[in-house]
């Protein structure tokens, strides 16, 4: 298990650290794992918000919103992720099926989100359906990329050494006084 990993054992030392009645800490914890969960489902989501706000700038919709579910199991017989855009609603819904693991699904995920970015910036070719396809297959491999350099090479300069490291950082930020932040 990762030393980072939050337990209920870490609650005495953040409540105390942060000057907190460790009753709120613990009522707090359930209600953050719950949260937490929905975070852990939004797969590429720098991704597809940075895409949402651009297609809200190149269309002049400031409506424009990406979604993503995973589709109903029996109600398909597709293996792939599938994408709607419904101009009249201001939207790209992307379904995939359950049975994906985490990598297809986050490569099903950035070929569909592939399909909207090339439409945005061609939408002289939206009839091509061919390219279409390639098209979103090179935004899939460029996405994938640029995701990888990320976590193997920015994402580890980003972490403390240690998870108390954690707790000091935001220690510091509610001790401030001379308005510089410090970290450790």
């Amino acid at each position: 298990m990762s030393d980072f990993k939050l337990t209920k054992d870490k609650l005495p030392d953040i409540a105390k650290e942060l000057g907190v009645d460790i009753s709120k800490v613990v009522d707090l914890l359930p209600r953050f794992t719950e949260f937490y969960e929905d975070v852990r489902q939004q797969h590429l989501a720098s991704v597809m918000r940075a895409l949402e706000l651009r297609v809200r700038r190149k269309r002049d919709d400031p409506n424009f919103r990406i979604i993503w579910g995973t589709m109903t199991r029996g109600t398909t017989s597709t293996k792939d992720a599938v994408a709607l855009l419904y101009r009249k609603l201001s939207l790209f819904a992307i379904a995939v099926p359950p049975e994906m693991n985490l990598q297809q699904l986050r490569n099903h995920v950035a070929h569909e989100l592939g399909h909207l970015f090339y439409d945005t910036e061609h939408p002289e070719d939206k009839n091509d359906k061919q390219l279409n396809q390639k098209m979103a297959n090179v935004f899939g491999v460029f996405t994938m990329l640029e995701r990888g350099d990320f976590y193997k090479e920015k994402a580890p300069k980003m972490c403390n050494s240690t998870w108390y490291q954690v707790i000091n950082d935001f220690k510091q930020l509610s001790n401030r006084e001379d308005g510089k932040l410090g970290t450790s």
